[in-house]
């Protein structure tokens, strides 16, 4: 079983390029050679438990298994269109950090995030002021958000006092052209240009237009894949993690499990990363 190659995401943090979040069975995909996996309060109690438990009972030492997690910013309804299905205290950060662990059962996870911004700049400044403290405390060894495109970057970076090292998006083939959540490339350069490392949710393509069924079936990805004796789902997740972008997948099928890691061991060309970049 090759090993999962890793992305320095701060100083002796190394974060594996492939991840796996929402699904049924985490202990399933540490077995098939996963190293990562995602989770999140707004993802339901059910899944944190999964994670907690397959971390754990799996013979693999804690220090080889990537926790993220993140805690929810309320009422958040800018993001969401109403209040978050998941909201701690009142949006009480300090809350939903502890519940988070709670439920988890893990001493520690190596990265926390802030899943989204607030409704205000000083509401998200707020939330993330609750996570600071984790990473000298020995909680969270690296602290991050997600869905924060370039605009927001730019306004929230320079206020913090502990910088995030990660943002975590929307980015897939055809769908990194929307800037709203940070879906696109101004995003990714944005985060690279203040030293975060850029990571994506729903790599197959998942809000993209048309979604996953969109990407996998393209004439182009389907070629690029038909020319590496690869799948379609490989051909994208590649043509993420290709880019050093940290990707976020799922799948309870040990098949698929097995053909997003092999993902890695892909060598897409610079004409095919170019064509695939194309893609609408």
């Amino acid at each position: 079983m090759a090993a999962t190659p890793r992305v320095e995401i701060a100083p002796g943090v190394f974060m594996p390029l492939l991840n796996f979040g929402v699904q049924q069975n985490h202990s399933l995909a540490i077995a098939l050679g996963a190293r990562g996996l995602d989770t999140a309060n707004i993802y339901g109690d059910a899944q944190q438990r999964d994670v907690g438990a397959a971390v754990r009972t799996s013979a693999l030492p804690r220090s080889e298994l990537f926790v993220t997690t993140k805690i929810e910013c309320c009422p958040g309804a800018q993001f969401l269109g109403s209040a978050a299905p998941v909201c701690r205290a009142a949006g009480d950060p300090r809350a939903a950090i502890a519940h988070d662990f709670a439920v988890l059962g893990l001493a520690y996870v190596d990265l926390l995030l802030l899943h989204w911004p607030c409704d205000t700049l000083e509401a998200t400044l707020a939330a993330y002021a609750a996570m600071e403290p984790l990473v000298a405390a020995g909680k969270a060894r690296a602290i991050g958000v997600s869905n924060f495109n370039a605009s927001m970057l730019a306004a929230f970076l320079p206020l913090v006092r502990v910088p995030p090292v990660i943002n975590q998006c929307g980015y897939s083939i055809a769908g990194h052209s929307s800037g709203r959540w940070g879906r696109d490339d101004a995003t990714r350069r944005a985060s690279a240009a203040h030293n975060l490392s850029f990571s994506a949710y729903s790599p197959l393509g998942g809000w993209a237009k048309g979604g996953t069924a969109h990407v996998l079936s393209d004439p182009t990805v389907r070629a690029v894949a038909a020319a590496h004796n690869a799948s379609a789902a490989a051909v994208a997740l590649r043509w993420v993690t290709q880019q050093g972008v940290v990707a976020v997948t799922s799948s309870d099928n040990p098949a698929h499990i097995e053909d997003d890691l092999a993902s890695l061991g892909l060598q897409l060309s610079d004409d095919e990363m170019t064509r695939l970049a194309a893609v609408q």
